[in-house]
Parts: structure tokens; C-alpha cells; sequence
């Protein structure tokens, strides 16, 4: 059978099939081009037609055409400004995850955009609502939520508000318990600013994360001297501090947590019948932890057996 045979029959089985509809014959070329996969001569007339499938509704269509520019014309002036769009498209139809990822697109890709200000401010406004859903529906996993405004004070750091938004993803985490990721932040604030009552509150939270993340049953009494000595630093540093009665507070119950520890080992002792060695440290709650619950308790053991 002849080629040009061969070439008549597989014409008239596309033909007939219907797939053939599908393809334009384009004399420019001399090819048979899919108009879905066919791009525009310049990257002016691709996003010229994106935006006609926009302003007609045909969403599904203005986004196949913006993505389109992006990979055929990546360098070009509307490659940023289809970013954009795919973002508002992709954030009217509800798709956060999305619209957020073209956002970045513009500011991982196209630094020197003057569309980077208002994509950041954008995903500024998603992340903050996503942080404040009760629902996970989003994403699967809760921290995810919080990495989105991860992602907005990376991109943004020395913006005027990035302190605040630094400071609700650094609480979030800690709500969480994701307390390596909020230590990380806390960390980061008082690394990268040096605003004095931002840093006092950076250094807050970052006793409040290590508190949190310490057991309250621990064979390791270093791990609360260590936070407890962060404490002291804290109020010689901020003797009048707004967070003052919270760090006491704080600095209370981690001693109480010490006490326990030794007041157990006390009591062991005591119920061996070895006596002196119970003494000796009921005598160390005595002198070390006297207005905790167990130093008082302690003080009346020891004035019983004396």
C-alpha cells in the first residue's frame, strides 16, 4: 500500500472519529496544530488572549492560555503579570493552595516586578485567614497553614509589618506545639531586628517555647535551671517589664518542678528508713525552694524529726 494510500485512510479514520476537529491545518507552517496546545507569535498576543478567556468567563481556558506564557515566554514583560492573573483565577475559584504558589512564583522569579509588593501583601491577607479557619481543609496538616506566613516573612523580612506577622506565626507554631519551628522564629526576631520592644518580646516568647517544651516530669533538673536562668537574665535586662508577672509566674512553677524532684527522692529515702540521706535533701528544699509547696512541706518534716 502507497504512502499517500496509507495517509487517506488514516485522514478519513481521524475524520471520521471526530478527533480530527480537534486540529487546524496553519499554511504559516505547513502542519496540522491542536489550538490547545498552539501558542501565539509574541508573548504580547499570548496574554492578550488569556485575558479574553478571563473577561468571558472561560476560566479553565484563561488559565491553559496563561500557563501557556509562562512556559514559552518566561523572560518576557507579562510573564509576572500572568502570574498574577493565574493567582486572582486561581483564589476566585477557592483554590488557596494555588493562588498562593503563583504569588511566590512572582516573587522567586521576578524580584524586580512592581507586582511583588502587592503579591506579598496578598499572601499576607491568605495566610492570615488560613491561620485563623478552625478547619484543616486547606491542607492536611495544621502546621502547613502556619508555613504560608512562614513563606510571607521570609519574602517580606524588613517590612514594616513583618515584626507583627513574624510574631503571630512564631505564637501560632507554639499554640500548635510546634516548638523547634517557634523557637526558630523567636530566634530569628531578635537575630534580624533591632527594635527594643520587639526584641523584649521576642525574648518572652522564646522562654515561654522553652518552658512549654520542657517535661513537667524530668530526671534532668539542668533543663529547668537552664530556663530559669534565662528568666533571671530576662528581668535583670527588663526589671520593668509588661511580662514580668508571667515570667515569675513561670519561674515559680519551674521551681516547683525542681522541688518535686528532690522532695521524690526525699520521700524514697525516708520510706527505706534511711534517714539522714532523706534529711539531707528535705534540707535541700528547705534552703533552696522554701516557697515552694514542697519546701514548706519539707520545713515540718524536718522540724517533726528534730
Amino acid at each position: 500500500m502507497s504512502i499517500l494510500r496509507k495517509g487517506a485512510i488514516f485522514f478519513l479514520l481521524l475524520t471520521a472519529s471526530g478527533i480530527f476537529a480537534y486540529w487546524e491545518w496553519t499554511p504559516k507552517t505547513g502542519k496540522w496544530i491542536n489550538p490547545k496546545y498552539a501558542v501565539k507569535d509574541t508573548a504580547k498576543e499570548q496574554f492578550e488572549l488569556a485575558e479574553k478567556y478571563k473577561e468571558e468567563g472561560a476560566l479553565e481556558k484563561a488559565i491553559r492560555e496563561y500557563e501557556k506564557l509562562l512556559k514559552h515566554y518566561p523572560d518576557s514583560e507579562y510573564a509576572a503579570q500572568s502570574c498574577f492573573c493565574l493567582a486572582e483565577v486561581y483564589q476566585s475559584t477557592g483554590d488557596i493552595r494555588e493562588s498562593f504558589g503563583y504569588y511566590q512564583k512572582i516573587v522567586d522569579n521576578y524580584p524586580q516586578s512592581p507586582l511583588v509588593l502587592e503579591a506579598v501583601k496578598r499572601q499576607s491577607v491568605m495566610a492570615e485567614e488560613q491561620l485563623k479557619k478552625n478547619s484543616i481543609k486547606f491542607i492536611g496538616r495544621q502546621e502547613e497553614k502556619g508555613d504560608m506566613l512562614a513563606k510571607v516573612v521570609e519574602s517580606h523580612p524588613y517590612g514594616e509589618e513583618t515584626p507583627e506577622k513574624a510574631m503571630q506565626l512564631g505564637s501560632f507554631y507554639l499554640e500548635i506545639k510546634e516548638f523547634d519551628k517557634a523557637r526558630d522564629v523567636f530566634n530569628g526576631m531578635v537575630m534580624r531586628y533591632t527594635n527594643p520592644s520587639v526584641i523584649e518580646e521576642a525574648q518572652f516568647y522564646l522562654i515561654k517555647t522553652e518552658f512549654l517544651s520542657t517535661p513537667e516530669v524530668s530526671t534532668d533538673i539542668k533543663q529547668y535551671q537552664e530556663v530559669k536562668n534565662r528568666i533571671d537574665a530576662f528581668l535583670l535586662l527588663y526589671p520593668d517589664s509588661s511580662y514580668g508577672n508571667e515570667i515569675t509566674s513561670i519561674r515559680n512553677q519551674l521551681s516547683e518542678r525542681e522541688a518535686k524532684q528532690y522532695y521524690e527522692i526525699a520521700s524514697f529515702y525516708e520510706r527505706t528508713g534511711k534517714k539522714d540521706s532523706a534529711k539531707h535533701y528535705y534540707r535541700i528544699l528547705v534552703d533552696n525552694y522554701p516557697e515552694t509547696d514542697y519546701g514548706k512541706t519539707a520545713a515540718k518534716k524536718l522540724r517533726v524529726s528534730d
